[in-house]
């Protein structure tokens, strides 16, 4: 199987969307890598930032160096400034249609790692991501929403994962979109990913993350 020169070595799940104490502990107990937060007010699991601020601070104490991420879109230098200063995450996810040049510019002023979402449909939608290789610490595949979308993710959308069997980048990479304990296997497979972002695959209903489902997820995806 490929490997790029910027994967995982080992099978790192990212839970984004979470939204209770509940869900951190089981996705912690579980294994998650990363634990992702939003702030994005048409998503159904959007959180204000000092209840997202709150979660984090619940997350860090069942595991200390938990890697927190908080996800926002196109977000503005003052919003930057509120996640560094007062909700302090480890790292920032844009989900937006920001520039590289924006990223940097975020990267700088947060002064933290950035993973830049990159939405794919067909195989050319990868050039996207070279772009961004040289402002962003990691990429993260998801599959593109239709243009009357509300939401740039997390809709339970997936793409044809036999796009990435042509990406070879520099920097690690998530694949996301539409991923649940039926597809995960099939997706590492097809892929080639050892990254991988989940959010309505492991919930009861929109914004709803089920602790038995995040639990069922983790167990198989890290047996991969």
């Amino acid at each position: 199987m490929r490997r790029n020169r910027g994967d995982f070595v080992q099978v790192d799940i990212k839970i984004c969307g979470l939204s209770t104490a509940e869900a951190i502990r089981a996705a912690l107990k579980s294994g998650a890598d990363y634990l992702g937060f939003i702030h994005f007010p048409k998503s159904p699991r959007h959180l204000d930032l000092p209840d997202m601020a709150v979660l984090m601070r619940q997350a860090r104490d069942v595991t200390p160096d938990a890697r927190l991420v908080s996800v926002v879109v196109d977000p503005d230098d003052a919003l930057i400034d509120a996640l560094r200063d007062k909700v302090k995450p480890g790292l920032i996810q844009l989900h937006g249609k920001e520039t590289p040049q924006r990223v940097a510019a975020i990267r700088a002023r947060a002064g933290l790692p950035v993973i830049k979402a990159i939405s794919v449909s067909e195989a050319a939608d990868l050039d996207a991501g070279v772009a961004y290789e040289a402002v962003a610490d990691y990429l993260l595949f998801d599959a593109k929403t239709p243009k009357d979308a509300a939401l740039p993710g997390g809709m339970g959308l997936s793409f044809d994962w036999t796009i990435m069997r042509g990406w070879v980048g520099e920097k690690p990479w998530f694949l996301a979109g539409g991923l649940d304990v039926g597809n995960i296997a099939e997706a590492a497979r097809i892929s080639g990913a050892r990254a991988f972002d989940i959010s309505s695959g492991v919930e009861s209903a929109p914004g709803v993350k089920d602790p038995a489902l995040i639990s069922d997820f983790l167990r198989v995806a890290k047996s991969l």
